[in-house]
């Protein structure tokens, strides 16, 4: 892509949209960073447009007159709306169509997915995964599922006119993140992050916000394909939390709990107490069957199709990227006002 064009990050306001924005104006690469979401980013120097996703017009206008669309925009898994598969299929699969509508409409030349490394995951360990895995025919949630089409559709969009690709980060994490640290931190202020369930020795690959806004920001002319993106250094998840959480004050997880026992106790809850209460109360949890396998499976994945055809290194190391959380995430320390819970010894 040549200097002087116009970059549109739709889901600019979010976690990874403000990185990836903020990237793209520091390498000065385009004329003009634009940025569209259903709320202001903030940023100093974008092109805000604010707007609903799931209106065609609106992602229209926004996408009118740009070179490059990086597509971060998501509703992502809380517990709040962890059941909200409306959300989720008018954001995920109905916006995404928008935007490829969209680009096709007004001669957008690349479009680059922010898909997720989970669409290969159904419960089971990996271990140096690479791109040949099928998608998971058995999604462990719904907004997993929802980012398998949301990639399909995607790289199926690829061609001569409009060249796409997707690429998947793996546990993001880093200054700004919404979802990962803040919800450690409530869970460790409840008392409930010093379990460690299983072993404790699973490791996962995780993906610092600022290597992933990297390698989304567009530049290699590799098109119709999909590309893990981690850090490319495997760490046990609960030495990982344990970091993040002792960083901020808190004692890292040192009870173990078997696998077996939370798993069923998971299940009861998920497939048979929030059923019968739903027509009561709709409970909102972390604690889901998905989330238990999850944190307790292998999750390693190969980065070398995306070394060899993107050309990418992750600049920011796990430790300096896990330094630069804790600095950002002061506010939530154990000795901040309101927090408490499982606190490190002094």
């Amino acid at each position: 892509m040549p200097k002087g064009g116009v970059a549109l990050v739709v889901g600019g306001a979010g976690f990874l949209g403000r990185h990836i924005a903020s990237q793209l104006l520091a390498s000065r690469r385009y004329s003009s960073v634009r940025v569209f979401d259903i709320r202001p980013s903030g940023l100093e120097g974008v092109d805000e447009r604010v707007g609903d996703l799931r209106s065609a017009s609106d992602v229209e206008g926004a996408v009118r007159g740009v070179d490059v669309v990086i597509h971060v925009a998501t509703a992502t898994p809380t517990s709040e709306n962890s059941l909200n598969k409306q959300l989720m299929d008018d954001v995920n699969v109905k916006g995404l169509q928008h935007v490829i509508d969209a680009c096709r409409a007004e001669g957008v030349g690349r479009l680059v997915y922010t898909s997720s490394a989970s669409v290969v995951f159904e419960g089971q360990d990996l271990v140096n995964a690479d791109e040949s895995l099928p998608y998971a025919s058995r999604p462990m949630d719904y907004y997993t599922s929802t980012k398998i089409t949301g990639e399909r559709m995607a790289l199926e969009a690829n061609g001569p006119d409009l060249a796409t690709c997707a690429l998947r980060p793996s546990g993001i994490f880093g200054e700004g993140d919404t979802v990962m640290v803040p919800t450690l931190v409530r869970q460790a202020r409840a008392g409930k992050m010093k379990y460690i369930i299983g072993s404790g020795t699973n490791k996962w690959d995780l993906t610092y916000v600022g290597n992933a806004a990297e390698a989304l920001s567009p530049g290699s002319p590799v098109s119709g394909q999909a590309f893990f993106i981690t850090n490319q250094e495997p760490v046990p998840f609960w030495e990982f939390t344990g970091d993040i959480l002792e960083g901020l004050g808190y004692r890292r997880p040192h009870i173990r709990l078997p696998l077996g026992l939370i798993l069923f106790v998971a299940m009861v809850f998920e497939y048979v107490i929030r059923p019968l209460l739903r027509p009561i109360k709709e409970l909102t949890t972390d604690f889901t069957v998905f989330r238990v396998r999850i944190v307790t499976r292998q999750r390693a994945f190969s980065c070398a199709k995306a070394r060899r055809l993107l050309g990418y290194t992750p600049a920011t190391p796990l430790k300096e990227g896990v330094r630069r959380t804790v600095a950002y995430f002061e506010h939530l320390r154990a000795d901040a006002d309101g927090g408490g819970g499982d606190r490190k010894a002094r």
